[in-house]
């Protein structure tokens, strides 16, 4: 998945989770499945899998944050090829409420090809800051996407 789906999907998937607490209780619980195909360099890769979603509140003296996690597994094979994959991942986000609001989003995946196909490693940094005044400031810590994403679905 790119990155920009990645991060889409993932705001689509933890802000309304981060509206409420009973929300947060219930998604700590949540499973769902995807679908997806990319293009590596190698060949297509179509992807089935699913994703476990788990927040967690870590409320302080200045600042509510909340951590929002996915864990992605699941199979892969090559369009062309119909050699077999495993994807395994990691996605975390926190946001610190209370200004300054911060938000940073970490991802790493694994595509890790069966006997002499290639792995891929794909992983993005984010950190976003608004200050009191509502200033952003932006940084890109580092980011890898060898296959960009042709096709995604999750349900």
């Amino acid at each position: 998945m790119t990155t920009a789906n990645r991060f889409l999907a993932g705001l689509s998937l933890a802000v309304p989770l981060l509206v409420s607490a009973p929300n947060l209780l219930a998604m700590e619980q949540t499973t769902l499945n995807f679908w997806e195909i990319v293009a590596c360099p190698s060949e297509n890769i179509e992807m089935e899998g699913s994703v476990r979603l788990q927040t967690q509140s870590a409320g302080g003296a200045d600042h509510a944050t909340w951590v929002f996690q996915a864990f992605w597994t699941g199979d892969a094979w090559g369009l062309d090829t119909g050699t077999d994959y495993r994807l395994q991942g990691k996605w975390m986000e926190v946001v610190q409420e209370n200004p300054p609001f911060v938000f940073l989003w970490n991802d790493h995946f694994e595509l890790i090809g069966n006997g002499t196909a290639p792995n891929y490693r794909f992983y993005n940094k984010i950190r976003l800051i608004v200050d009191a005044n509502g200033e952003i400031s932006v940084d890109f810590a580092d980011d890898a996407v060898p296959c960009p994403t042709i096709d995604f679905e999750i349900w």
